[in-house]
């Protein structure tokens, strides 16, 4: 098998919870196709990981980087701790939707970062980091934040009209591609 890349003698820790093992990794098109032993030469690329811990990327569960991956989409500070998937929307804050009553208050909170705030569904957001975020991102849609895009930051229980408004919001943000709904 010609592989693309081979990683040898690196001690891989696969995430299955058991302990580090000496191994090799080869990959192809972009995948791990084996794990074991690979003879040398027998890729494209080779990479020397002897002493060297191999390890699939990390998921970052609960960050706050809605607007920072949009700012700097290569992510490099995640990316040099083998971050590659990032969880935002988390604690009942997004940045999408975006109605009239929520844009003055969320996109205050944007401004110094001068970024294009001009979204306004949850799809139009994701749009955005599709573009080029160096990351693979899973994004909640905040409770807090429907609950500005429809009542603003008024203390009370909501109408039912209200409710029904929110609960549109968070039906249509899934549908866009929400991964669900986080409160906080």
């Amino acid at each position: 098998m010609g592989l693309d890349l081979a990683i040898i003698g690196g001690i891989v820790v696969d995430g299955s919870g058991k302990k580090g093992y000496e191994s090799s990794v080869g990959v192809q098109d972009g995948k791990i196709v084996k794990i074991g032993s690979i003879r040398v030469g027998g890729a494209d690329e080779t990479i020397d990981a002897s002493g060297l811990i191999v390890a699939p990327g990390f998921i970052d569960i609960h960050s706050h980087s809605d607007a920072p991956l949009l700012v700097n989409p290569r992510a490099e500070s995640k990316v040099r701790q083998g971050v590659t998937t990032e969880t935002i929307g988390n604690c009942g804050g997004s940045i999408a939707p975006l109605t009239e009553l929520a844009r003055e208050e969320i996109v205050g909170r944007l401004d110094p970062l001068g970024m294009d705030t001009s979204w306004s569904s949850f799809g139009e957001y994701l749009e955005r980091l599709e573009k080029g975020v160096a990351l693979n991102v899973v994004s909640f849609v905040g409770h807090g934040t429907v609950r500005m895009c429809v009542m603003d930051l008024e203390e009370r229980a909501p109408t039912s009209g209200e409710l029904e408004e929110m609960k549109g919001l968070v039906g249509a943000s899934m549908r866009d591609g929400a991964f669900g709904l986080s409160s906080g």
